[in-house]
């Protein structure tokens, strides 16, 4: 299967036939807070709005991790454990793959998501997915992680996220907001 790194809202090559092909294997699906380190083969999906996901592989492509992040800012008092925030969520990622002796600064990374998701009447104002890419940037590139984006930013859409441990890049549809064009 072959995956083209995309950015914005164009979808990757035959995104389709890769969603099915990753269907025949073992798949989590994770939800906003959740971060997994798996065995190459195994599939991991997510569905984002301004949200972000960081995917990360070991060289060998043997074992990777994701984590899906909601904040970008410090975790408030007594949420120091919560993987809604980035921080935490990457603190967690990098031990689970120090755990299966990964080196996370040895990995390369797939920053997926942050779509501008706003409230109306802030229009004018950064949108949290756009302030959630940038974290992710300036995380990845300040630890030396190789790091590329695949469909980030853009206006209001969902994004549905589809990673085989070991077969590249992630393969992200974009799913337009029912009334929204």
């Amino acid at each position: 299967m072959k995956s083209v790194t995309v950015s914005r809202d164009r979808l990757c090559a035959q995104p389709d036939a890769a969603i099915t092909a990753a269907s025949a294997l073992p798949t989590l699906v994770i939800h906003p807070g959740d971060v997994v380190c798996v065995n190459e083969g195994t599939t991991v999906q997510t569905l984002l709005g301004s949200c972000v996901a960081i995917c990360m592989v070991d060289a060998a492509r043997t074992v990777g991790a994701m984590c899906h992040y909601v904040h970008c800012a410090n975790p408030r008092l007594g949420h120091d454990k919560d993987a809604t925030f980035a921080e935490v969520a990457m603190q967690r990622m990098f031990a689970e793959l120090r755990s299966r002796g990964v080196n996370p600064l040895a990995c390369e990374a797939y920053v997926c998501g942050g779509g501008a998701m706003r409230l109306q009447g802030q229009e004018s104002a950064p949108s949290v997915g756009s302030r959630n890419v940038a974290w992710a940037r300036q995380f990845l590139s300040a630890q030396g992680v190789l790091a590329h984006e695949v469909s980030v930013g853009g206006g209001a859409c969902y994004r549905k996220v589809h990673w085989c441990v070991g077969q590249g890049a992630p393969v992200v549809r974009v799913l337009p907001i029912e009334g929204k064009v």
